[in-house]
């Protein structure tokens, strides 16, 4: 009975491992063919977006070299929008720290709020102008215009800084007398000390 048992056990132990071999065979299988067919759909994947993003890098090409060149006006207005925001910023500037020193600046603040919108409507202006094409010429009268406003912006920097002059001439001119004066006093009273250590 014992031996019955043993050899039931062993031939339920054989099929078991049989069994099991059977398993990991199929399932080493079925993940080889798996893998395959994911290895096959990932290589037309890449053939396919190396496709699209090609005729994608083509037709950026094609876009880049069919815009046109900037030209002249362009370059010029460019410039000049940058000489126009840098006198606007000039002059505000200057006018801020001519507020700030207590220097009298009478309506230059107002003077340059306008000329910030001035330097606005003028900016749009030059912006159109460096887009506008061959048949269209309005980069002069713009040019003109920011040359009026570069003017301007000039006029209220000089003013600021003249304000700001005007207000520490007599401040500078009263330290320079005050210097003197504590010069002279100083080398009376070591003129004085040394005559008294002498004598």
């Amino acid at each position: 009975m014992l031996s019955t048992v043993v050899v039931r056990a062993a031939e339920l132990l054989a099929g078991g491992v049989v069994v099991l071999a059977a398993a990991a065979g199929a399932a080493w299988w079925v993940k080889r063919r798996v893998r395959r067919r994911l290895e096959r759909i990932g290589r037309a994947v890449t053939r396919r977006a190396a496709g699209i993003s090609a005729a994608a890098a083509v037709a950026g090409w094609q876009w880049l070299w069919s815009r046109p060149l900037p030209d002249s006006r362009w370059i010029a207005a460019g410039r000049a929008r940058r000489r126009l925001w840098r006198a606007v910023g000039a002059a505000g500037h200057a006018v801020a720290v001519a507020r700030e020193a207590g220097a009298p600046t009478g309506d230059l603040e107002t003077l340059c709020r306008r000329l910030r919108q001035a330097a606005a409507d003028a900016d749009r202006s030059l912006v159109m102008a460096g887009r506008a094409t061959a048949a269209t010429r309005t980069s002069q009268p713009a040019s003109a215009e920011v040359s009026d406003l570069v003017r301007a912006a000039g006029l209220i920097q000089e003013a600021a800084a003249s304000a700001v002059a005007s207000q520490s001439r007599p401040a500078a001119r009263s330290l320079a007398d005050d210097a003197r004066r504590e010069a002279e006093a100083l080398s009376a009273g070591i003129a004085s000390a040394s005559q008294a250590v002498a004598g």
